[in-house]
């Protein structure tokens, strides 16, 4: 028998009286298991939960008359609406009873009046409110706010004249491939001067919307009155990108002409007007052989003693044997080892690494040259100003900060001489400005010098000047029982052929004065006149699409710097970032 258990008594007959309760028993074991599984399901780990619901999504309609709506002096009309509550976009909306509907008129010259501010929709989730014109010309809005919905705007224009159309052309197709959607707004009796672009339309009688980068939008219902039009062409989040304004007479909006109105559109240009933290980096063009840059070279107080020997020297025989025994020189002035023994830099080079101001002065320009190759400012720079006019700046220099190879040390400018340029001209070309160059008095210089104390010397207990070490190590230099210059030409001519002895020593001794007075010239105050001269050129950033800079990029610094030695030029590179408003 189906659903019993077969079972063979004592008297091997076969019984069911078991079968009943062991079904009782599956049947308790299943229910404990489907709760279990149910709790699990509700508690267990890694189990779905039930997201929660939705809000619901409310739409608020004209149900009639449609918008706009033209009435004549003293007219009525009942506008009504509906309430419509959607649980998804997919859904139609059901409508909603009870619902408050608050409804509000902009008409200050008296253009109309609401029988009711308020209204409360039926089971069919419609409400309806009498609306009573006027007896002036006007043009206004009817604004009705419900729970969870936008508000829906009335376009109500009333006349005891005909009505006007116009139809708006617009193509952003030509100003930017994301112009994906036109707009359009009407200003009655407005000139365009005073409708500059805004990164939103506002204030506009009407708008209306298109999506496309060129198409025709048409306003319908309007007084006759002239207007300005305002197109834009936008992004998809609405993001500015073409503008165009165009003042419409009065006679194009009559019905007999019917003539479409063309706004042509342009590039809207970021405003740059503001106040910005700009980060300089200047970085000296040094000349090729430069003492500071050379003694960072392997072997470099040979090859900086060498070159200037050489130039003391002048055009000869022995300044060409001493050329070609020479290695080959590298973008830095650096000089590869030729292996020759005749070689100067390796002969000079080692004569005074035996010393002990010679280790001391590489060490020295070893650590301060990053100082000299690279400073860091920060500036003000705030502009003022419109497109119209013409933009102005000024540019103030705060601070610099130094950073040799073991530290780094930021200089104040507030008591430099003159560290701020005023009345600076602004020119500005798509997201590009630049500033014109423009002088300071900073003495940079003297800040160098003040880091070099500050952060090589007087930290390794260095009391001379890096034109004394040079001068030291020379006097110290010795070559079997010569020193000093006289030691050096000895050393290089026992390499050389004659002529020789009594043309390197008067070298020597003017290359001496040469490195040393280069080395102090770069730290030393140039003549009390503006040092510093720069120029800037900064692309704008306005990522949230307000048409205001936020941020200046890619910035190109070009100038240059007066030292006791004359002008190095200066380049470099900025970035500003707009100060947070007030």
């Amino acid at each position: 028998m189906r659903g019993q258990i077969r079972v063979m008594d004592m008297r091997g007959r076969t019984s069911v009286r078991r079968s009943k309760w062991i079904q009782r028993v599956g049947v308790w074991i299943g229910l404990w298991i489907g709760l279990w599984g149910g709790l699990t399901t509700l508690y267990g780990c890694g189990a779905p939960v039930d997201e929660p619901e939705k809000m619901p999504i409310a739409q608020l309609v004209l149900v009639s008359p449609p918008s706009p709506l033209g009435l004549s002096y003293g007219e009525q009309t009942t506008l009504q609406f509906r309430y419509l509550v959607k649980t998804d976009s997919q859904s139609p909306g059901e409508p909603q009873a009870g619902v408050t509907l608050k409804l509000t008129i902009d008409s200050p010259t008296g253009g109309g009046t609401l029988s009711t501010p308020t209204a409360v929709t039926n089971d069919l989730g419609e409400a309806s409110v009498r609306l009573t014109a006027g007896a002036v010309e006007s043009a206004f809005h009817v604004t009705v706010a419900a729970p969870l919905a936008p508000d829906l705007v009335v376009d109500v224009a009333v006349s005891r004249f005909a009505f006007g159309t116009l139809r708006v052309v617009l193509d952003a197709s030509p100003v930017s491939l994301g112009a994906i959607q036109l707009r359009a707004g009407l200003y009655p009796d407005t000139p365009c001067s005073d409708l500059p672009p805004t990164a939103k339309l506002m204030g506009a009688l009407r708008s209306q919307r298109q999506n496309g980068p060129r198409g025709e939008l048409t306003f319908q219902t309007l007084l006759l009155q002239p207007y300005a039009v305002v197109g834009r062409g936008e992004d998809q989040s609405g993001r500015l990108l073409g503008y165009g304004c165009v003042e419409v007479p009065e006679r194009l909006l009559r019905a007999d002409l019917n003539i479409p109105v063309d706004v042509p559109l342009s590039v809207v240009p970021i405003n740059p007007a503001g106040s910005y933290a700009v980060d300089l980096k200047l970085q000296p063009q040094w000349p090729i052989g430069m003492p500071w840059s050379t003694l960072t070279c392997s072997r470099g107080l040979g090859v900086a003693m060498v070159d200037a020997i050489l130039s003391a020297l002048g055009p000869g025989d022995l300044a060409m044997r001493l050329l070609m025994a020479r290695g080959s020189v590298d973008s830095r002035g650096c000089r590869t080892d030729s292996l020759s023994p005749s070689d100067p830099d390796r002969i000079v080079d080692g004569l005074l690494q035996a010393t002990i101001a010679g280790p001391t002065l590489v060490t020295v320009a070893t650590d301060f040259w990053p100082a000299l190759r690279e400073q860091t400012a920060k500036s003000r720079l705030s502009i003022r100003g419109k497109s119209s006019t013409g933009y102005f700046a000024e540019h103030g220099l705060l601070s610099f900060d130094l950073k040799t190879q073991s530290m780094t040390q930021s200089y104040s400018l507030s008591g430099t001489p003159v560290p701020i340029a005023k009345e600076l001209a602004v020119s500005q070309r798509g997201d590009t400005i630049t500033v014109e160059k423009h002088e300071l008095t900073v003495r940079l210089p003297r800040l160098w010098q003040q880091a070099l104390v500050d952060l090589v010397l007087s930290p390794r207990g260095v009391t001379m000047t890096p034109g004394q070490q040079l001068a030291t190590a020379i006097t110290a230099a010795r070559y079997g029982t010569q020193s000093g210059c006289q030691a050096i030409e000895n050393a290089i001519c026992d390499q050389q052929m004659t002529p020789c002895r009594g043309l390197v020593l008067p070298a020597c001794q003017a290359a001496t004065l040469a490195v040393s007075a280069q080395l102090q010239a770069v730290v030393s105050d140039p003549p009390p006149t503006s040092d510093l001269r720069l120029g800037l050129t900064m692309r704008m950033q306005d990522p949230d699409g307000m048409l205001q800079a936020a941020t200046l990029t890619d910035g190109v610094l070009s100038g240059d710097a007066s030292l006791s030695s004359g002008l190095v030029k200066l380049s470099g590179s900025a970035v500003g970032l707009r100060d947070p408003a007030p």
